[in-house]
């Protein structure tokens, strides 16, 4: 028997980058998953060689996104461990951004992880080892360049989510962590406007990054924790990274 044998894992952009890979390590160990993420030629492949519950959805949609956990956590048959990992993040400085990217950023890294985690308490509270794993960022501790500010805002703002939420839900007994990866090797430029700053992102993602599959090897220690252990935040480097 797998160490996450029948638990009920929620993860949240999980169709690809570090959201499928931890959907795909998690199915390895024997758990059940159910992916949210917008509906996409991935997402429903990635459900099909899983075996896992798909369920389409824009999460900077409140209604939407809790109808979306309600359906998954139907499907699922409860829910044990939820994964807050979408996110996005057009880079950009202050003085040349958008004001649109900025609001996307807000809606989906911080209000969509709250619209997500409220609609999946009351289904957390009744499963077994209730844990939910915020992924977030070293940009959520500091600012290592001007194009990362308002991303890093976002991230640092999950910060406070986390620390807030593991003191509401302790009396409960959830487990609440958060994971904070440097460069990892995602993709996800398209959003950024910049042809210049979309070629930069990727270098250094080759260069220092890490694998997905690496991001989630540590969630999965995270969720292995023994009951009494509350691993509270880990933050994972490349050890290229580090170097650099």
């Amino acid at each position: 028997m797998t160490r996450s044998s029948g638990r009920r894992v929620l993860v949240t952009g999980a169709s690809r980058g570090i959201g499928a890979a931890i959907a795909r390590a998690v199915a390895a160990d024997g758990g059940r998953v159910a992916l949210l993420a917008r509906p996409s030629a991935e997402l429903a492949g990635l459900a099909a060689e899983l075996g896992a519950v798909a369920v389409g959805v824009d999460l900077a949609d409140p209604v939407a996104a809790e109808a979306a956990v309600a359906e998954a956590c139907g499907e699922l048959g409860g829910l044990d461990v939820l994964v807050n990992n979408a996110g996005v993040f057009p880079l950009g400085t202050v003085r040349d951004g958008d004001p649109e990217d900025w609001r996307t950023m807000v809606d989906l890294n911080v209000l969509g992880v709250l619209t997500v985690t409220r609609a999946a308490i009351p289904a957390l509270l009744a499963g077994e080892r209730p844990q939910i794993v915020n992924i977030g960022s070293t940009a959520g501790r500091s600012v290592s360049h001007a194009i990362q500010g308002v991303y890093a805002a976002t991230k640092h703002a999950l910060v406070a989510l986390t620390d807030g939420l593991r003191l509401e839900l302790a009396g409960d007994g959830v487990r609440v962590t958060l994971v904070s990866p440097g460069a990892v090797r995602t993709g996800g430029s398209e959003r950024i406007r910049d042809e210049g700053l979309r070629g930069v992102l990727a270098k250094v993602q080759e260069a220092v990054g890490l694998d997905p599959a690496e991001v989630a090897e540590q969630v999965l220690h995270v969720l292995h924790a023994p009951a009494g252990v509350h691993l509270t935040e880990l933050t994972v480097l490349s050890t290229r990274e580090q170097l650099s």
